[in-house]
């Protein structure tokens, strides 16, 4: 069974659990899926745990009585045991997130493009591409979607009236990281050259980029 296959089976035998029970596995997804294990890995486990917890239910037992009433010291002793991503797999892990952000953004690029030339518009002003926007979409990216899954894996385990709460302290350094990212593209700006790239040529680079997100990234 593949990566695919097993998340789609798990998100069956998900279906087939009691709303408490649920609840207390799908947090357990949340830390193992944003740890850095392996994906086929982490997988295989949930799928144990999850048919492990349906055998447990069938006889009248809840989560909390067959994992534990510190469901966090669980995950994270079975993820320790876990091979992590390494070379290549990690590599690819840190590198999907920009890849990717810059390829919808030609795709908007081309779009934009596209309709200007229909509607008779400066198709020009849409042609000019700035290399330090293109620095600030792929850093502010990687760095937001790392620290949504660092937030993710930190609150996996917290009570529902503490997952509510705003954490004034993780809210300021996001914002202090995205002021740092717009103060650092304005900077290049004015450092780096702007390119000129037609609408087709954006339109190009979005596909390629498509192609390449299907063969670096997707899970086999």
């Amino acid at each position: 069974m593949n990566t695919k296959q097993m998340i789609k089976e798990n998100n069956r035998l998900q279906d087939a659990m009691k709303p408490n029970n649920l609840s207390y596995y799908q947090d357990m997804v949340v830390y193992i899926r944003s740890s850095s294990v392996q994906e086929q890995k982490g997988e295989e486990l949930l799928l144990e745990i999850a048919q492990h917890l349906l055998d447990a239910q069938a006889k009248g037992k809840s989560a909390e009585e067959v994992f534990g009433s510190d469901p966090e010291s669980y995950c994270k002793e079975l993820v320790e045991q876990l091979p992590k991503m390494k070379g290549l797999s990690s590599l690819q892990f840190h590198l999907m997130i920009p890849w990717v952000a810059l390829t919808w953004f030609f795709f908007v690029q081309a779009l934009v493009g596209f309709i200007t030339m229909w509607a008779g518009g400066p198709v020009e002003r849409m042609t000019q591409v700035r290399i330090s926007t293109l620095i600030l979409i792929a850093g502010g990216s990687y760095v937001l979607i790392h620290a949504l899954l660092r937030w993710m894996k930190n609150d996996a385990f917290k009570p529902e009236e503490d997952k509510r709460k705003v954490n004034a302290r993780n809210i300021g350094i996001y914002v202090a990281i995205t002021v740092l990212i717009l103060v650092g593209g304005v900077w290049l700006g004015r450092l780096l050259p702007v390119l000129t790239i037609a609408p087709w040529i954006s339109l190009v680079i979005f596909l390629i980029g498509i192609a390449g997100t299907k063969l670096l990234f997707s899970s086999k």
